[in-house]
């Protein structure tokens, strides 16, 4: 099979993928107040990347083929796709629906910093555990709840730094906090991947080969097992800590375009309020 036969024919039908986009349209399109407008695009954009991941060459590649296209994909569900999701969200229409009991319940608890991050980082450390890893390849119904738990934890994982309504956010040195520690555990687990020796996910050693492109990958690319998994470990060690710097910088340049206050409190004695940068003297 030709690169550009198997690029045209490796997509496959995921009712499960599919039912799942249409829950999150269905939900957004639930929230009070919600309408057509920048925001919603993004948000549909958001869809549009998750279903594509989910049926695309890469889903195939990633199931059969390669530890690493299954690295990328799992970067897209956790990192990129939520945190597109969550900003596509109009802060009016999360407002209205926070206020409902239990989703404001149920956020209260999950948006707090800690179970947030520990969701976030956790998922991708337990889903790439080698032993549950292979498990999970083997398993139809585990390979669902995976792809699915990333997109959910990575939404709950985003939310202390860009929930819609800004009083969930944390403050922007906290955020950064955050973020950098997020960062640590994802480079800790991408080199324990990239300098384990080969084989550390069997799956990979000697596929099937369902789709006659082995041979190409192994003697063309020259991507061995031992490669792939460095790749793979090297994509969650360097483009997904790069993420979360992003998301620092503009967490950061967020902090510097918010307006200065226009009064500060003086001490009694030399003023009672005035404005910023000058003491009313009694």
């Amino acid at each position: 099979m030709s690169v550009l036969h198997f690029l045209g024919t490796a997509w496959s039908f995921e009712p499960w993928a599919v039912i799942f986009a249409l829950a999150l349209i269905a939900s957004y399109a639930a929230l009070p107040g919600s309408r057509l407008n920048g925001k919603s695009l993004l948000f549909a954009s958001g869809i549009f990347l998750m279903v594509l991941a989910l049926v695309s060459p890469l889903d195939y590649l990633g199931r059969n083929y390669l530890f690493s296209a299954h690295m990328v994909q799992h970067i897209l569900l956790l990192l990129v796709i939520p945190l597109m999701l969550l900003s596509g969200i109009p802060e009016k229409a999360a407002e209205k629906a926070l206020a409902l009991p239990i989703a404001g319940g149920v956020m209260k608890f999950l948006g707090n910093p800690i179970p947030a991050w520990l969701l976030g980082v956790g998922s991708m450390w337990v889903w790439h555990m080698p032993s549950l890893h292979d498990t999970v390849m083997k398993n139809e119904n585990l390979y669902i709840a995976q792809q699915i738990s990333f997109v959910l934890t990575g939404v709950i994982f985003w939310w202390p730094v860009f929930a819609p309504v800004k009083s969930g956010r944390l403050a922007p040195l906290a955020a950064t906090l955050y973020l950098a520690s997020a960062c640590l555990g994802c480079t800790i687990l991408g080199m324990l991947i990239t300098f384990a020796g080969a084989g550390l996910y069997p799956a990979y050693a000697n596929p099937a080969d369902p789709a006659g492109i082995l041979s190409y990958i192994r003697n063309d690319l020259c991507i061995t097992p031992g490669v792939d998994q460095q790749i793979g470990g090297l994509t969650m060690w360097v483009p997904g800590c790069l993420i979360y710097l992003a998301a620092s910088m503009v967490t950061i340049a967020r902090w510097y375009a918010s307006p200065e206050p226009d009064t500060v409190n003086i001490p009694a004695g030399e003023g009672s309020i005035a404005k910023a940068g000058s003491y009313v003297r009694d």
